[in-house]
């Protein structure tokens, strides 16, 4: 039960008559103490550090959707120490539901209203501070090396959604010849050539293939592609990784954004290793929504 574990949550509600009926909600099994507010004119950076530093196991704070404010500090935290949990309470206005999901995407435990029963407001600390993702009531020693690996792809992701945001609405309005838009696919499989072929086809760009890397650097040199799609594994005992180096630093063809595909998801932070060249990595076997995904990311090589 919660109730008999040491956690220590830290509010930050501004409304004195609201901080009450939440503080009044925890029994003295808990530590709890008391932060400032989110606040809009204060240095997001600053709020973010406070929380840190006050080192809790759950954060019940208010929720400003100003400037995306509250969120904005919760990637802040997250980004340093994965393991806070965070519960927003709603304000007056509500926030809308796009809001709402913004939240809860980001990473937010719960989403609640300041009349909030108690039992129900226990439920979701409950489900806040014993969640398997953060690893808070395990009794074994935590992999740190694995928690910043994790937390390192989670900022890559984040990363790249919201660089997928932006150029959708970039590439939708801006026309494109088709020397921009022409993209090399290199893989030994006929069939992965030609469903990524079809994808990008589709997708309107001009779609070359090779089936080994002889062939595919007399492509890069002649056709002068923008983007490059290449398996991990290649012929002669060669890796994509191989390939984009030979390509960018070898015969310094560019600029050329490079992507390698893969089906193991070990081997993605190997991949994306600064240095490599390598821009991004699509996971084997793609489903509709990861090729969708895919599509808006790619496209950030014909604005690069």
């Amino acid at each position: 039960m919660v109730a008999n574990l040491n956690v220590k949550i830290l509010l930050m509600i501004a409304n004195e008559d609201h901080r009450a009926v939440i503080s009044g909600h925890l029994t003295d099994k808990f530590t709890v103490v008391e932060g400032l507010a989110p606040d809009p004119a204060q240095n997001l950076v600053t709020q973010a550090e406070a929380i840190i530093e006050a080192a809790p196991d759950l954060v019940v704070m208010d929720f400003h959707a100003e400037d995306a404010l509250s969120v904005k500090i919760l990637q802040e935290v997250s980004d340093k120490k994965p393991k806070i949990a965070f519960i927003f309470v709603d304000g007056d206005p509500p926030a809308d539901r796009e809001n709402v999901l913004m939240a809860i995407n980001e990473g937010a435990q719960a989403f609640i209203g300041h009349d909030i029963e108690q039992v129900a407001f226990l439920n979701y600390v409950k489900r806040a501070v014993s969640g398997p993702s953060r690893l808070r009531l395990s009794t074994e020693t935590v992999d740190e090396a694995k928690l910043e690996k994790l937390n390192s792809r989670l900022t890559r992701c984040k990363t790249r959604l919201n660089n997928a945001q932006k150029l959708i609405c970039f590439l939708l309005n801006t026309p494109l010849s088709n020397q921009a838009r022409r993209v090399l696919i290199l893989s030994d499989s006929a069939y992965q050539r030609e469903l990524l072929k079809k994808f990008l086809e589709d997708s309107n760009f001009v779609v070359l293939t090779a089936s080994n890397i002889n062939d595919a650097i007399t492509l890069v040199t002649n056709e002068k592609p923008r983007i490059i799609i290449s398996d991990y594994e290649l012929d002669e005992g060669k890796t994509g990784i191989d390939f984009c180096k030979e390509v960018k630093f070898v015969h310094k063809i560019t600029p050329i954004y490079f992507v390698i595909c893969t089906a193991n998801l070990d081997r993605i932070a190997t991949v994306m290793t600064p240095g490599n060249g390598v821009d991004d990595c699509l996971q084997k076997p793609a489903s509709p929504t990861s090729l969708n995904e895919f599509l808006a990311r790619i496209s950030l090589g014909l604005i690069i």
